[in-house]
């Protein structure tokens, strides 16, 4: 064997190992993405059926929510941040009541859900 043709069978061994590595990336990830689909479809009908034998309908995601409260959306229709806004009360705000025990009525057995 000559030199060239060393190069040629080294050259051939090293594409054929290159591609043989990048199927069996190709297969390992189209198979962990077919675990992902599966595992989402069994987490929607376990939600699914533990809402329903709980009395409720299931519902479907609201993607509507998460466009509306995107961050650029909220930068711009609430301008800035500024120090000092937020759902705080001023002190000024706060109400004082007085507590006071409220006797049971008749028809009622003292049992609440």
């Amino acid at each position: 064997m000559n030199h060239t043709s060393m190069d040629f069978l080294r050259t051939l061994v090293a594409t054929a190992a290159s591609l043989l590595l990048r199927l069996v990336v190709v297969v390992f990830s189209l198979v962990f993405l077919a675990s992902l689909v599966v595992a989402g479809l069994f987490a929607a009908l376990v939600l699914s059926v533990w809402a329903l034998l709980r009395g409720r309908r299931p519902t479907a995601a609201d993607f509507g929510l998460f466009r509306r409260y995107r961050w650029t959306d909220l930068r711009t229709r609430t301008g800035p941040w500024a120090p000092g806004r937020g759902a705080s009360r001023a002190p000024s705000e706060v109400i004082d009541v007085e507590v006071r025990e409220v006797p049971p009525s008749q028809g009622d057995t003292g049992s609440r859900r």
